[in-house]
């Protein structure tokens, strides 16, 4: 985690605080990259990104606006702009265990494919409802989880208390599980091979890209 000293405005009063954020992936929350995904990674261009507004995400919307001078703009940039230039390189292999609602999960070596219901749910309550996949990694790995941590049956319900503790887990860790799924929960009743590409963009090469086109 890196510290960032910024004049920024708490509960009304514009004061120096200091601001922990992180300083790679692998310290960043899955709530924090969908966070990005859905309230950063608009579309606006490089140039125009609003940094205070990534520091407020990273750091759960504790501030409410900071002084707008070039020695914080400057703060903002050298401390977050590893997002933009460090790509988002995740492991294939699967985690060994999670730990959800104090027990120790086994993830299996081999995942099986979603049941039908799961898949159901995850495509109609979900990926149909939200404009990039990433933002279901949380509850695709919690839809799937969820008979394995209760050793039930499944239940819709459940996922989502289940997804809000994965939400809290560091994305690296979560990712491999969620991208497994996603990408077959898009083949499911379609023609296969249409979705991988959707699923392969993620955020951390695309946000390269686009600095790199920006510096030239």
């Amino acid at each position: 985690m890196n510290g960032l000293n910024i004049k920024a405005q708490v509960n009304g009063k514009v004061k120096i605080i200091t601001a922990r954020v992180p300083s790679c992936w692998e310290e960043m929350t899955v709530a924090q990259y969908i966070r990005i995904l859905k309230e950063w990674e608009d579309g606006t261009a490089i140039e125009d990104r609003d940094y205070f507004k990534l520091l407020n995400i990273l750091n759960d919307g504790k501030f409410t606006g900071f002084e707008d001078t070039v020695e914080n703009h400057v703060s903002l940039t050298n401390i977050l702009g590893w997002v933009i230039v460090q790509p988002f390189e995740f492991s294939e292999d699967l985690p060994k265990v999670l730990v959800i609602n104090g027990k120790v999960v086994d993830i299996p070596r081999h995942p099986k494919e979603l049941s039908i219901g799961q898949n159901i749910v995850l495509r109609r309550d979900y990926i149909e409802k939200t404009k990039k996949l990433g933002e279901n990694i949380a509850i695709a790995t919690a839809i799937y989880l969820q008979p394995i941590v209760d050793k039930s049956l499944f239940k819709a319900n459940r996922a989502q208390e289940i997804a809000k503790e994965i939400e809290q887990m560091p994305i690296n860790l979560i990712y491999p599980i969620g991208f497994f799924l996603l990408e077959r929960a898009m083949r499911f009743g379609q023609n296969p091979g249409k979705s991988l590409p959707l699923i392969k963009t993620n955020l951390g090469e695309t946000l390269k890209k686009m600095w790199l086109g920006w510096r030239k």
